[in-house]
């Protein structure tokens, strides 16, 4: 997983805040591999000050790890725990595509049925150029529906909603919504464009379902799933225990956030689990018999714009299959790695501003972390030392290089490279000029190292330093703009000297 040096630099200059006594406690890094990367992923995350709680979760190969790090309720000293539970939000969505993905095992409907058979007026305004939007529009999110189609529910996540409003929100039912679809115009032909649809999607696929199987959503849910894989603790509204055990969600801000009401089946967003029985569903994802699975994993769209490759309402990789979601107040990734028999799930108490990307990283980090099992990320004892000290710190990279060949991976060159830009956005660029030298020995044969020592040292005005190492990253990579861009740059300020 790569970031830009944009983000480097969003993600390292920031104030280091106290953690828990659990963490501490784990500040040696003699840790469990799992445990050892869940600890530090978390203890990097909370060191963004608008984070305060989060909550991870692995499955590997039938072992379960749960952390729980931060406080819910900054100052209270509260953390999570496996009985706390949490706004799962879309990924809510993962489960209506296990519902359509039986449904069309079960022969009660087919990908590319008309969804207005399943409607009561002809609704003529649902199809464009001939193409009517389709059962497998809807789960793949290139319906042409969008998020405008109704007024009201366009403010279902506006935290600036009016009190009248919010009532309309909560009020909003199915009748809304057929006159919202009798009103709506496409534009666009269905199955061609990639347009998220939070709600209205999923809602219809859940009348879909009701009237296949003439059972409520919400029954079919604890039927075919929730019971099946035993998740005792997951449920759409139950108002007697979320009112005891759902955390609070906050803003970056640190406002309290009301969590989401209950609008008609809630099949796009309305779940509540815990960690606990997210794992028995990333278990039953992965080792589960069922046809169901292997259904649910099918690729029905490729968006080449993005290069993304979408199933039922999963995003589909090459080795995994992923849901991310978020409320005002909380953001959630559920990712399943088939190939290495495990799963994760990463839940922050918090939403808005550079949150999402926080989140991103500390899920993709651990993907990494996964996959050099049981090799363990060195980047958390190497950063802890050359921020410390520089010199000292290269010299403790390079013992424990030598000295631990099996225990920690090195090949990742974003390790050194992150720390550099760490001490850049601390304005210590002698010592970032140390890092980058070491990474360039580290990784001689690639570009990016060359430039971002250029970087450093055209910062500190070494401009002849600067433009060999630039040079250097442009004959490594001859379609570097930036290199090129840089030299330019350089050889200008060098004349105008």
């Amino acid at each position: 997983m790569t970031i830009s040096k944009a983000i480097f630099l969003f993600l390292f200059t920031l104030t280091v805040i106290a953690v828990s006594s659990q963490e501490k406690k784990a500040a040696n890094y003699d840790l469990d591999p799992i445990e050892y990367s869940m600890v530090h992923n978390a203890k990097l995350a909370l060191e963004n000050p608008e984070i305060t709680s989060v909550s991870m979760g692995v499955y590997k190969e039938g072992k379960t790890f749960t952390g729980y790090y931060g406080e819910i309720d900054k100052g209270k000293g509260n953390p999570a725990d496996d009985n706390s539970l949490f706004e799962i939000a879309s990924v809510t969505k993962s489960f209506t595509g296990i519902l359509v993905a039986q449904a069309v095992l079960d022969g009660k409907i087919s990908l590319k049925d008309d969804i207005r058979l399943y409607l009561e007026a002809s609704y003529e305004n649902l199809e464009y150029a001939g193409r009517p939007i389709q059962i497998q529009d809807l789960l793949t999110h290139t319906s042409g529906i969008r998020r405008d189609l109704s007024p009201t529910l366009a403010k279902q996540f506006s935290l600036e909603a009016t009190a009248a409003e919010k009532e309309a929100i909560a009020t909003y039912d199915r009748e809304n919504l057929y006159a919202d679809l009798q009103a709506f115009q496409l534009d666009t032909i269905p199955g061609s464009r990639y347009d998220y649809s939070p709600v209205i999607g999923p809602e219809l696929l859940a009348l879909v379902l009701e009237k296949s199987y003439q059972k409520p959503y919400e029954e079919l849910l604890n039927e075919l799933i929730v019971k099946k894989v035993g998740m005792q603790n997951t449920h759409l509204n139950k108002p007697e225990i979320d009112q005891k055990l759902l955390v609070n969600g906050y803003t970056v801000e640190g406002n309290l956030v009301s969590p989401q009401p209950l609008i008609m089946s809630g099949a796009g967003y309305a779940l509540k689990s815990n960690v606990p029985d997210l794992l028995k569903y990333v278990q039953y994802l992965l080792e589960s018999s069922s046809p169901v699975i292997q259904e649910m994993r099918k690729p029905l769209f490729y968006d080449e714009e993005e290069g993304d490759q979408y199933g039922y309402f999963w995003q589909l990789g090459e080795d995994n299959f992923m849901h991310s979601g978020g409320t005002n107040g909380g953001t959630i990734w559920l990712i399943v790695l088939p190939k290495y028999n495990t799963g994760l799930t990463v839940t922050f108490n918090s939403n808005g501003g550079k949150i999402n990307r926080w989140i991103n990283k500390i899920a993709g980090d651990l993907l990494d972390d996964i996959e050099n099992f049981p090799r363990k990320n060195p980047y958390f004892p190497i950063r802890e030392a050359l921020i410390e000290n520089t010199d000292n710190g290269i010299q403790h990279y390079k013992a424990l290089k030598d000295e631990n060949p099996a225990d920690y991976y090195f090949e990742d060159a974003n390790m050194l490279n992150q720390i550099g830009y760490q001490l850049l956005g601390k304005e210590r660029v002698p010592d970032a000029i140390k890092v980058f030298q070491l990474l360039v020995s580290e990784f001689p044969n690639m570009a990016n190292p060359y430039d971002s020592l250029g970087e450093a040292y055209l910062i500190n005005e070494q401009y002849d330093l600067a433009l060999v190492n630039y040079k250097k990253a442009l004959e490594l990579n001859p379609d570097s703009d930036n290199a090129k861009k840089m030299i330019q740059e350089i050889n200008k300020l060098k004349e105008e000297r």
